[in-house]
């Protein structure tokens, strides 16, 4: 399945764009017998401990570890040793009804290895995905070895290149890729420049000095930004009262009513900025499952060598901890090699991305871009590096030796443990808890595995009938008309000539109730769509959702037009049967079916 545009994957809007209104997400489909978190209750963990020069330590007991969750120690109720010619299956340890170690058996037939080569082509420059390009043809013609079948797969595009040990066909594959980079560091305008980290740290209330350093450029920017009777740049501002609550503008005497038009125009471009990057990054977390999907059937040993500048994807932690969760499952090692080499960045804008109309920074934002850029890398990178240490990887950096990169990370670790544990089901169910994972006797050895987990959300017995009702009806082929929904596609291909349909479901919200929580109009609305071939089996799928919290103005404006979702799906010319399911909050549900042909 292909990513079509930095949305595709993504239920999203055509009606109404009010962001505090209206949430969308989507994922990949799989049905409900693919889904292990609902049929056991363990958490299951990747391990692996090296010593001070980085190689695997074999040997290693459960009495060797100690698992600490929120701080509060947990037993270890399932415990094994893998070695690279021996990994176990797919599938997570069943729930042992005593702390007694379930080991998983080995196998004794060395397996082959299957790496899928993802290439992050979302992100970054064009210089950086080139110089990435350039390392892995080295590595396809010079470092694949016997017995490995490597695939390409992009963040845009999806798989280019099917798992094979033909070198011609994979250095074909890597020549094509290109870079599809949404947003420019420099952000969505010139003036004032708010990058994506930037935004990410206004929208979110990370960091007040980055609203301020944006306020105090929108002022020096000149135009409109400039005549607000609210703010002033003058050093020995006349005494006013401002309206509102007021924020201290970082490094001057200066305060600034939140209310004043430059505050909330910088706002408004901060939160649209980190609108735009956020569904970029759900759309990278979403390719990287798909790639992950495509691996897991792949025979023997599994690498998932990611190959990325690295994206932002704080507020994400629930989709960072689903991608860990399969990879565990699937028994994929995850390596990531830093697309941007050995780093290195001026103190200063680059030339080309201009100044403010004063023809200078204020100090107060030069200040804060050049003490923010550590921290900026260090967000970058973070989905690398916890993505490699969850899984048992590596996380190749601060090197420009990108050849060598791939031929380090292109293995596996000697020996991997896997180690299990229930989790409390108390009131922070449904939240992240951190985990810690050290060794009883003092070493100089180290331990990766994964930060922390989501603990599964309790659900009333109405709920998880609602859910396997949605599921049911997915895999049917009954009509279902509890309220009114339409359906219409469109197909079309992408520049790489694979084909795609768009499905639009129109929903007659008019028809839905709503509930009233916090003087908004509240309701949430499920969607499945999917792709039967001839035999009746699913060959693609995705899920949505929307949460909507209308305003009463907004709610009259789309009762009266419905809202569409889209979801895109790729699949093989052929003919299909498209069904779509809808399900809102109570658990009404409406379902269609169409035959289409997807051509050649």
């Amino acid at each position: 399945m292909k990513l079509l545009g930095c949305l595709v994957a993504w239920v999203f809007l055509a009606a109404a764009q009010q962001a505090d209104e209206i949430h969308v997400s989507a994922h990949s489909y799989s049905p409900p017998q693919g889904r292990l978190s609902a049929q056991v209750q363990l958490v299951q963990l990747e391990v692996v401990v090296r010593d001070a020069r980085g190689q695997a330590v074999s040997g290693m007991k459960q009495a060797d570890f100690e698992l600490l969750d929120g701080g509060k120690p947990h037993p270890i109720l399932a415990f094994s040793e893998v070695g690279v010619s021996a990994p176990p299956s797919a599938a997570a340890p069943s729930a042992a009804p005593s702390s007694a170690a379930q080991p998983l058996a080995p196998l004794s037939v060395v397996p082959p290895r299957s790496i899928l080569l993802f290439f992050d082509d979302l992100h970054g420059t064009t210089g950086e995905l080139q110089r990435t390009q350039l390392a892995a043809r080295r590595f396809v013609r010079d470092g694949l070895g016997r017995g490995t079948r490597a695939a390409v797969y992009s963040a845009s595009e999806g798989l280019t290149q099917d798992f094979t040990a033909d070198a011609d066909a994979l250095t074909a594959a890597i020549d094509k890729l290109h870079s599809h980079t949404r947003i420019p560091e420099s952000g969505l305008m010139p003036c004032p420049r708010i990058s994506p980290y930037q935004a990410f740290l206004i929208a979110n209330s990370v960091d007040n000095a980055a609203l301020g350093a944006a306020v105090l450029e929108a002022q020096a920017c000149g135009g409109s930004f400039a005549t607000t009777p609210q703010s002033t740049t003058s050093k020995n501002p006349a005494p006013t009262t401002l309206p509102g609550p007021t924020i201290l503008l970082p490094g001057t005497n200066q305060r600034i009513s939140t209310v004043d038009p430059i505050f909330a125009a910088v706002r408004a471009q901060a939160e649209t900025t980190w609108q735009q990057v956020s569904e970029i990054s759900l759309a990278s977390f979403d390719a990287i499952t798909e790639a992950m999907a495509r691996l897991e059937t792949a025979p023997g040993t599994r690498v998932l060598l990611m190959a990325s500048s690295g994206f932002l994807s704080g507020m994400m932690d629930a989709e960072l901890a689903a991608a860990i969760d399969r990879a565990v499952r699937a028994r994929i090692v995850i390596n990531a090699l830093d697309a941007k080499g050995l780093w290195a960045e001026p103190p200063v804008r680059p030339f080309d991305e201009g100044l403010p109309q004063t023809g200078a920074l204020p100090a107060p934002v030069f200040m804060f871009e050049a003490s923010s850029t550590g921290s900026r890398i260090e967000a970058l990178n973070s989905v690398m590096a916890e993505f490699a240490a969850a899984t048992g990887g590596l996380f190749f950096r601060n090197s420009n030796d990108l050849p060598g990169g791939f031929a380090q990370l292109a293995s596996v670790p000697e020996t991997t443990y896997l180690l299990a544990f229930r989790p409390d089901e108390d009131d922070t169910a449904g939240q992240y808890h951190k985990l810690k994972l050290r060794l009883t006797a003092r070493s100089s050895d180290y331990v990766q595995t994964r930060p922390g987990y989501f603990a599964p959300a309790k659900l009333s017995a109405e709920a998880t009938a609602s859910r396997q009702k949605f599921d049911s009806e997915a895999l049917a082929s009954d009509v279902v008309t509890e309220f009114p929904v339409q359906l219409a596609g469109r197909l079309g291909k992408t520049a790489k000539g694979d084909p795609y349909l768009s499905l639009v479901i129109h929903v007659d919200i008019d028809k839905l109730q709503f509930a009233e929580r916090d003087g908004r109009q509240v309701q949430k609305l499920a969607f499945i769509g999917a792709l039967m071939d001839a035999r009746g089996n699913l060959v693609a799928a995705k899920e949505g959702a929307m949460d909507l919290t209308l305003k009463e103005g907004t709610l009259l404006w789309l009762s009266a037009s419905g809202v569409n979702a889209t979801l895109t799906l790729g699949a093989p010319p052929g003919p299909y049967r498209v069904r779509v399911v809808v399900q809102e909050a109570t658990g009404k549900m409406a379902a269609l079916n169409q035959v289409v042909e997807i051509p050649r």
